[in-house]
């Protein structure tokens, strides 16, 4: 894979033309922009969402169950922005035409997974100490590494999968389900762990998961495992849709 795409200048070549193309479409500056809203407003709501179900259901601190799900949000939206993107990279003949350049095909893909993978990193990287108060560097980084591979799977699933944008619009309504699978963790039975499969429940899992069967150590392999078993299944057939 061709890597010379990641070189500072090209990159921010790169960067600066897609968000021109970007502020010209309505709905994906939207999505982008509300990518930054979760955090935000989960913070500043916590303490009213924690006496709401505690009046209403019984139910103490619910926003520690809730703080998962609004980690792995950005790397949905972000995620369907850069699929899109790619969708059309495809179905316009954009990746055909950089295929015979210097970035070539594949460098112009890993650009587009990098982007996702550094902006939904970064949001995480700013949104976990304040969504999770105390959370260890170890952790933390941890997670904010799962978010990152997660918005480049939510990428690059879209043109793997989907033949067209009408298709692509919706996959995302599908794979949007995976953004509440970490309240799956929170399920005090082992059978909670057959949600294990989707790369977002290992987020939950590391921060809410019930009953300490599984030590920090396997939790965190296994969850590295299925997101490498993911990213391999779904980089080899975006690769058989666009060669």
């Amino acid at each position: 894979m061709n890597a010379s795409v990641l070189r500072p200048r090209r990159f921010l070549r790169l960067l600066s033309s897609d968000a021109m193309n970007v502020s010209r479409d309505p709905m994906l500056l939207f999505a982008i922009t509300l990518s930054l809203v979760p955090a935000v407003a989960f913070v500043l709501s916590r303490d009213a969402m924690d006496e709401a179900a505690l009046a209403a259901f019984g139910m103490e601190a619910i926003s520690h169950f809730v703080g998962p799900v609004v980690l792995v949000l950005p790397a949905t939206l972000i995620g369907w922005v850069t699929g899109f993107l790619l969708l059309e990279d495809r179905d316009d003949g954009v990746l055909l035409a950089v295929d015979v350049t210097p970035v070539g095909k594949a460098g112009f893909l890993l650009y587009r997974v990098t982007v996702a993978a550094l902006i939904s990193g970064a949001i995480t990287t700013l949104a976990t100490p304040h969504v999770v108060p105390g959370i260890n560097l170890g952790l933390s980084i941890l997670i904010v590494a799962a978010v990152a591979v997660q918005a480049v799977l939510a990428a690059t699933i879209l043109p793997a999968v989907a033949r067209n944008k009408v298709e692509g619009l919706a996959l995302t309504k599908l794979t949007s389900i995976a953004a509440i699978v970490p309240l799956v963790a929170a399920i005090p039975s082992p059978w909670r762990l057959l949600g294990g499969i989707v790369p977002t429940y290992w987020v939950g899992e590391l921060l809410v998961g019930q009953g300490g069967a599984l030590p920090m150590w396997v939790v965190s392999a296994v969850m590295i495992l299925v997101h490498l078993g993911w990213t391999i299944l779904v980089l080899a057939r975006l690769d058989r849709r666009v060669g």
